[in-house]
């Protein structure tokens, strides 16, 4: 096969698919080229995926559909994480066109559920109340292993934080997720309860859903239910709490919240020790999780070019 005559690969940003990854795609027979930026705007990934066969979203981009329309010879896209649909607003077109979408389920599981841990411990000890920067010396707090702790969603992340928390303590832990899963009930420790019910009863939730769930999922009348003091962790998709809602409840000081998503400025006005958040998605960015999502996308997409099918096919 000439040179031309190769398959080609688009691979965007440099932290996933390192030079391993990319020595294997051509040795497969692949030609890969690389834009390495984290957010490409639409008009750079319209050129860049004129002619390619393959597509690997390692950045933060957004596949809209004027992406999926300009890829003429498109036939298969992986993302290097969960929540695909976030990345690729144009799946359905995607679908439409015959072309392929996988992801890497469960590849950041545990890199996500270990930083949500950290969010829970440090804002229940207030740790950034009690260190520079804050200006508190003295303090008696509540611990997490006291706490009530109910987690919404209950796929790979949530029950790899389950399986921490119980690992560390803590004795009550309730979960909301749209199927139930009652094996894991006893040997977690986990008691199913609906999604008010949940709200009502923990001093502590955390969300873990996807982009299925629908923006503002949190709504402002679960946030209510909420008992004076509780603390709210969001290391889901962005947008899954009602933003006006959260923010009256924080700046109240009747709620905490902590979210690993850069907001809008208002929210940087609230004090830390009420409001914590990133200043980007971190939670999922560990070097063995990385590697772990780089395996997976390489894996399913010589699979998918190369048959059409993959274990992590979610355009079934």
């Amino acid at each position: 096969m000439s040179h031309n005559d190769r398959k080609q690969i688009l691979v965007t940003d440099s932290l996933f698919i390192f030079a391993d990854h990319i020595a294997k795609m051509e040795a497969a027979g692949f030609e890969v080229e690389r834009l390495d930026k984290p957010a490409a705007s639409e008009d750079e990934l319209i050129a860049a995926i004129e002619g390619k066969h393959g597509y690997i979203l390692g950045g933060i981009e957004k596949v809209t559909d004027r992406i999926i329309a300009a890829g003429d010879k498109l036939q298969a896209i992986v993302f290097t994480g969960a929540d695909w649909r976030s990345y690729i607003p144009g799946h359905r077109l995607a679908l439409e066109k015959g072309i392929h979408i996988a992801n890497a389920p469960g590849a950041n599981a545990r890199a996500v559920a270990e930083y949500t841990l950290t969010l829970m411990l440090a804002m229940k000890r207030n740790i950034f109340e009690l260190g520079a920067p804050g200006s508190k010396s003295f303090e008696s707090v509540d611990s997490l292993l006291d706490a009530s702790v109910g987690i919404v969603g209950l796929g790979t992340i949530g029950q790899t934080l389950a399986s921490m928390l119980h690992g560390i303590g803590v004795s009550d832990l309730r979960y909301y997720s749209l199927n139930r899963k009652q094996p894991l009930e006893s040997r977690l420790g986990l008691v199913y309860e609906s999604k008010k019910d949940l709200f009502c009863k923990c001093d502590v939730v955390t969300l873990h859903t996807s982009k299925a769930a629908g923006e503002s999922f949190v709504t402002k009348e679960d946030l209510a239910s909420l008992r004076d003091g509780s603390l709210i962790i969001d290391c889901s998709f962005e947008g899954a709490i009602d933003l006006e809602a959260l923010f009256a409840e924080v700046e109240s000081g009747r709620l905490r919240a902590a979210v690993d998503h850069l907001p809008s400025e208002k929210f940087k006005t609230l004090p830390m020790g009420n409001f914590y958040h990133s200043n980007a998605a971190t939670a999922f960015n560990t070097r063995v999780a990385n590697r772990i999502a780089s395996d997976m996308a390489t894996e399913s997409i010589l699979n998918m070019l190369n048959t059409g099918t993959d274990q992590h096919l979610v355009s079934r």
